[in-house]
């Protein structure tokens, strides 16, 4: 092969792996849900530019250049739509047994049958949604008599739901804040939006990306600065679907803005627990809650008198739906 073509060749390589992975690095600073996706994106771009140089150090003829960027594009399309395969079809939990839950204590007898349903119930729909954490309680007469959580409240560190983990109730809170007040319910209540979205991601108070680089790469495996998940308090961190309202489209962290949709800024929180507890004190009737536009709480009083609270940490999950079938659950004798 001569010289001169053995050049167009190698220039016409770098210039679609440039392009390729320059496009690449866009799409994974959108496509992953942690923090750090922006710091390997723009590690990508800096890769793709580096090659895009070298190759135009090459004078390439006008076919050979178009040729690159076809190949370049197509290379770039055909790698997004693998990698978006991974993410959307890529499930949390393959199957039940591996779904964690957590309990606070054993049902009473009379209520166990009731529970085991309830628990296969929950799995079910977390495998059928992808739904990263569902924490459910259950009340009756004025008895909590099961509380349970299920999932990661943080799927990066892989940190489990507990009956204490708090979720934000996004439109209820109107409905139980003044309700909740006088009952002294310690697992309930507004704090700042902040602390919710503690690397303020898509707000004008992100860091910018080098700075991300720095802290996470060096401050924090040092120990110099403090890790932003899972977030303290035993608070969960919120998801929204990636496309389409639907979880099973893949998931990216909420913004702080979806948060805050309390009166001045503020995220209203609680466990089912609580719910399940401020329901058996009042008259309360069945409430839902939306974060972000999509469903991530249901209480709902079952005919039979049981009182079920279901919540989760994305929005768009079925709980109404979920909270139903669990009192069905509970209510049918063994």
């Amino acid at each position: 092969m001569t010289t001169p073509l053995l050049n167009s060749v190698k220039a016409v390589t770098l210039g679609v792996l440039g392009l390729a992975v320059g496009a690449m690095s866009m799409y994974v600073g959108e496509v992953d849900d942690a923090p750090g996706a922006v710091v390997m994106g723009m590690a990508l771009m800096v890769g793709g530019v580096a090659l895009g140089v070298r190759a135009a150090r090459h004078r390439l003829p006008v076919w050979a250049a178009r040729t690159a960027l076809i190949v370049a594009v197509v290379t770039a399309a055909f790698a997004a739509f693998l990698t978006h395969g991974v993410v959307v079809t890529a499930p949390l939990f393959a199957q039940s047994p591996e779904v964690p839950a957590v309990s606070s204590e054993a049902p009473a007898p009379r209520y166990a049958a009731g529970a085991d349903r309830a628990r296969e119930l929950v799995r079910t729909a977390m495998l059928e949604q992808n739904l990263p954490g569902v924490s459910v309680a259950v009340g009756a007469g004025d008895t909590l008599v099961w509380a349970e959580g299920f999932g990661w409240r943080d799927v990066g560190t892989r940190t489990p739901v507990t009956p204490r983990t708090r979720f934000n109730i996004g439109t209820a809170a109107p409905s139980i804040a003044d309700i909740a007040a006088p009952l002294g319910l310690s697992e309930t209540g507004a704090e700042p939006a902040a602390v919710w979205s503690p690397e303020a991601i898509g707000e004008p108070g992100e860091d910018f990306p080098p700075f991300t680089l720095i802290r996470h790469a060096i401050l924090q495996p040092l120990g110099l600065a403090p890790a932003e998940y899972p977030l303290p308090g035993d608070r969960a961190t919120f998801y929204v679907p990636r496309s389409d309202d639907d979880p099973r489209r893949g998931r990216r962290l909420m913004r702080m803005r979806d948060l805050a949709c309390c009166a001045d800024g503020l995220a209203f929180s609680s466990t089912p627990s609580d719910l399940v507890r401020m329901a058996l004190a009042t008259s309360i009737g069945s409430i839902n809650g939306d974060l972000a536009g999509g469903r991530v709480m249901s209480l709902a009083r079952h005919d039979s008198g049981i009182v079920v609270a279901v919540t989760s940490n994305i929005a768009h999950a079925d709980t109404a739906p979920l909270a139903q079938r669990i009192g069905d659950a509970f209510a049918r004798r063994p």
